[in-house]
């Protein structure tokens, strides 16, 4: 009975040792697909948000020409499963340049938007394409000064928001327009009084909420939730860095707002859950597949390399990539928006090679891809606990059957030896 108990024992001891390896395992959820560099002038191009659509991602942008001394809009059209430029497109905004920032695509239609540059100012441009980019519609809203830097959609309406200013200050603006006819049915604009940058719009899925982060002052991170009337419901600040960069949310409405200095989860009504602090720059967030994706960049190997971070809902940190590590040169993420397909995540970046000289470089992580059973350990590895231990009571249990039932036999041998006695003396 001793050797069953330890053969149990040692059972129980390598399921606990199996658990510990497959959730190591598990936490390999990341694998570089595919990344690629685009160099279109040799000097100042630069990438920033991606769409996606079938078997295709679209990379909003600009680049330099080299013939007009300019920056252009930039649009490039690439095949998923291994990042090949099927067409690029470009244009000329006005005579002093003009840059995209972010993109979206409902339908047929891929919706972008950026500025457009102008002898002593910048404004927004609006722009559609189809998705085998010819243009179909161009708007250059010269009665708002700034740039428009994010865009979302909830298939009736685009929202759209940036910053704008006026003598006084700087603050941030946001557009609903009508996804049949292009107009504009309302507009929404904060205190200009400060000065107010916003980098990224979302809409939460739980609340049917706009979020919308960016800076005060260029001191303290800020977060405004409006209502789908663009009505103001809750500003919320926050001293954790310069200024927060994307917001993404989970199934059930809670927000993770990233930026300078960390990470911080907020619940649908935007009250504070939990934060992860860690020094330097977070810009680009996506939550998928039960895990949160955060884009951001570290020093490693002499260079500054863009590095994937994959988190929990608990913000415990699971997994973290170096993205960049084949690029001999400096890379980074900036603000705008990365993308997935729910196997695999789409992120632009910039790879500075010298000398003015800025490229593009896009990649595709796998992501979800890991086996059932290890995303599952925890579950399986309870239950195979559960079961071992119930076996383990079993045996108990028979041993301690065994063991009454040999003692009430001794009990009984005992009885019936001393009967036999007291029979014997009495004869």
């Amino acid at each position: 009975m001793i050797r069953k108990e330890g053969a149990i024992f040692d059972a129980i001891m390598i399921i606990l040792a199996l658990t510990v390896s497959i959730r190591v395992s598990a936490q390999e959820e990341v694998r570089v697909n595919w990344i690629v560099e685009n160099n279109p002038s040799f000097l100042y191009d630069i990438p920033f948000s991606i769409c996606e659509k079938d078997a295709y991602i679209y990379v909003a942008g600009f680049g330099y020409s080299i013939d007009t001394g300019i920056f252009q809009p930039r649009i490039e059209k690439r095949l998923k499963n291994n990042g090949s430029l099927i067409k690029d497109w470009t244009c000329k905004p006005s005579d002093y340049g003009g840059l995209l920032y972010d993109c979206v695509i409902v339908e047929e239609k891929l919706y972008a938007v950026g500025m457009s540059y102008s002898l002593t100012d910048s404004n927004w441009i609006f722009l559609v394409l189809d998705l085998d980019l010819n243009l179909l519609n161009y708007f250059n809203f010269t009665e708002i000064s700034g740039a428009a830097t994010s865009i979302i959609s909830d298939q009736d309406f685009l929202y759209v928001a940036g910053l704008t200013a006026n003598e006084t200050g700087q603050g941030t603006c946001v557009e609903k327009i009508r996804i049949t006819d292009l107009s504009i049915i309302k507009k929404y604009v904060s205190n200009l009084s400060e000065f107010q940058e916003a980098y990224n719009i979302e809409i939460n899925p739980v609340s049917d909420q706009i979020w919308i982060v960016g800076t005060t002052n260029s001191k303290r991170w800020r977060i405004e939730i409006l209502d789908k009337e663009l009505n103001h419901i809750k500003t919320i600040e926050k001293e954790m860095g310069v200024s927060a960069i994307s917001v993404s949310f989970d199934d059930e409405g809670s927000s993770y707002v990233v930026g300078e200095g960390g990470i911080i989860k907020l619940d649908k009504s935007g009250e504070e859950i939990k934060k992860y602090e860690q020094e330097g720059l977070f810009t680009k967030t996506l939550f998928s597949s039960n895990r949160l994706y955060v884009a951001g960049m570290e020093s490693v190997e002499n260079y500054i390399r863009q590095t994937l971070y994959v988190f929990d809902k608990e913000l415990n940190l699971l997994n973290k990539t170096v993205v960049s590590r084949g690029i001999d040169a400096d890379a980074v993420f900036l603000t705008g928006r990365m993308v997935s397909d729910d196997e695999n995540l789409y992120i632009s970046g910039l790879a500075y090679i010298g000398y003015n000289d800025y490229e593009w470089v896009i990649c595709s992580i796998k992501i979800g891809g890991v086996p059932w059973y290890l995303k599952n350990w925890y579950l399986i590895a309870t239950l195979i606990i559960v079961v071992l231990v119930i076996l383990v009571a079993y045996f108990i249990f028979r041993i301690l059957q065994l063991t009454v039932a040999i003692t009430q036999h001794s009990n009984t041998g005992g009885e019936q030896q001393s009967s036999e006695t007291d029979k014997h003396a009495e004869n």
